[in-house]
């Protein structure tokens, strides 16, 4: 059986992942920029260019780690907005772990208040480990505590009909692979 779970906003999801898009198209034209300046000579601009510079790694992370997903019998398909779709087969997934990168609901006041006690829902998440995903999905795991190890997440913010998503995940990967 086929399902698609995409982002519960497209609307926030496609100005989110643009935008990311923008900054990180600035910061690529702007370092080398900040660089010239500091060989022209102003030299505390080599360390501006290092400042935005730092930045890349965070707005890679937002562009990658919850691409919208299809799922099969075969496999899972990542459906991004900037970066290709790719086929990932079932067994390249090598781990299925709870995903670090979330707020605790204690943290979430605001948004509780928001939403209402009764409707609010805490972030929930799981993230798969696949090595064989390309650099810009690497920052994600470097950030959840995998090391340099690609990883993408899955999580109630990020997609459609999480519970069934999770389940799915979980029916088609190993037990042993289960934190």
């Amino acid at each position: 059986m086929e399902s698609t779970h995409t982002h519960p906003n497209p609307t926030l999801d496609k100005l989110t992942q643009y935008g990311a898009l923008a900054v990180l198209v600035i910061i690529v034209l702007a370092v080398p920029l900040q660089l010239v300046l500091a060989v022209v000579g102003a030299p505390f601009f080599v360390l501006t260019a290092l400042f935005t510079l730092l930045f890349a790694p965070f707005i890679l992370l937002l562009m990658t780690t919850t691409p919208a997903l299809s799922l099969s019998a075969n496999g899972l398909t990542l459906q991004p907005r900037i970066w290709k779709t790719r086929f990932i087969p079932w067994d390249a997934v090598t781990a299925v772990k709870p995903y670090p990168l979330l707020p605790p609901a204690d943290a979430e006041v605001t948004r509780k208040a928001l939403a209402g006690r009764k409707k609010y829902r805490p972030a929930e998440g799981v993230m798969l480990v696949i090595p064989a995903l390309p650099l810009p999905y690497r920052f994600g795991g470097f950030f959840a505590g995998e090391g340099f190890t690609p990883v993408i997440a899955v999580t109630t913010r990020t997609h459609t009909d999480y519970d069934d998503l999770v389940r799915q995940i979980r029916q088609h990967t190993k037990a042993a692979q289960h934190a």
